[in-house]
């Protein structure tokens, strides 16, 4: 797909379903330079859609995630796949790491904005 019919197909996706915020995980740069050169444009893609959109948007580093979900920063993701089941009604089966993912990012925004609100009263 070209980025202008991926862009389109975000904005579409959000004006069917608009959210009050997003989360997304900090980028990190591992071994492949080449997978993080296509992760990094892709995230670029979604931070400006997001942007036009008028959608607040916060950032996690990954031990930030794991020490919100599990207590730990170097958690496994196997670790992080068990609190996550037992936190949260997980589908039945085998899940993508990158759906696994956003929903412990999902789950890590939600709990860090319920504290930072319950802290500012």
């Amino acid at each position: 797909m070209n980025q202008r019919l991926e862009h389109d197909h975000l904005r579409a996706l959000l004006a069917e379903n608009p959210p009050a915020e997003a989360s997304i995980e900090e980028l990190f740069m591992g071994r492949n330079a080449t997978s993080a050169v296509g992760v990094a444009q892709a995230r670029g893609a979604i931070l400006n859609v997001l942007e036009e959109c008028g959608v607040p948007v916060f950032e996690y580093k990954p031990s930030q995630v794991k020490v919100i979900l599990t207590g730990y920063g170097n958690a496994d993701k196997s670790q992080i796949s068990r609190m996550l089941s037992a936190q949260v009604k997980m589908p039945e089966g085998r899940m993508d790491d990158h759906a696994r993912d956003a929903i412990a990012i999902a789950l890590c925004h939600a709990r860090s904005r319920r504290f930072t609100r319950a802290a500012a009263r």
